[in-house]
């Protein structure tokens, strides 16, 4: 079974429904619809989020939870290329031409994930998961624990 990453505020850490940026949006979902990010390594996972802080939570670095999740081997992924990452990027409006990617993705309702490299590491890959597929059912938490930022990351004055 594929593992995956989540890194999230210690609250959410057993909730695998996207319901935070189901009100919000985020790169591959619009407002009102949920995705669950997910990345291929912790590593990722941890680059991911450092980069969406808000400046004022980077000199504080708040804890989070570094959550271990089981994909089924046998379920199916649209995916989304380098090369194509490369061309959303490059439109006029690359945050909608991504988002529109994303819904696509979800209103189709065939695949479970979508997989579409990263853009802070392009080599590596961030896995989102639909939570209305019926195959999330046989998604599982395995594990979760602590996870705190190495305080070097922590802006000096």
């Amino acid at each position: 079974m594929p593992i995956v990453w989540r890194l999230t505020a210690p609250a959410y850490a057993d909730v695998l429904t996207g319901e935070g940026n189901r009100i919000v949006g985020a790169r591959w979902n619009s407002p009102g619809r949920g995705v669950v990010y997910t990345a291929a390594h912790l590593s990722l996972a941890v680059l991911e989020t450092y980069v969406h802080l808000a400046p004022a939570q980077r000199n504080t670095l708040p804890e989070f939870e570094a959550v271990r999740i089981r994909v089924p081997d046998d379920v199916a992924a649209a995916r989304v290329s380098l090369d194509e990452l490369e061309k959303l990027m490059s439109a006029p409006d690359p945050a909608s031409a991504c988002r529109a990617v994303g819904d696509a993705w979800l209103a189709a309702g065939a695949e479970l994930m979508l997989t579409a490299p990263s853009v802070v590491v392009p080599e590596e890959l961030n896995i989102m998961l639909n939570p209305a597929h019926p195959r999330m059912r046989d998604v599982a938490i395995v594990s979760t624990r602590r996870f705190r930022f190495d305080p070097r990351l922590v802006r000096a004055a």
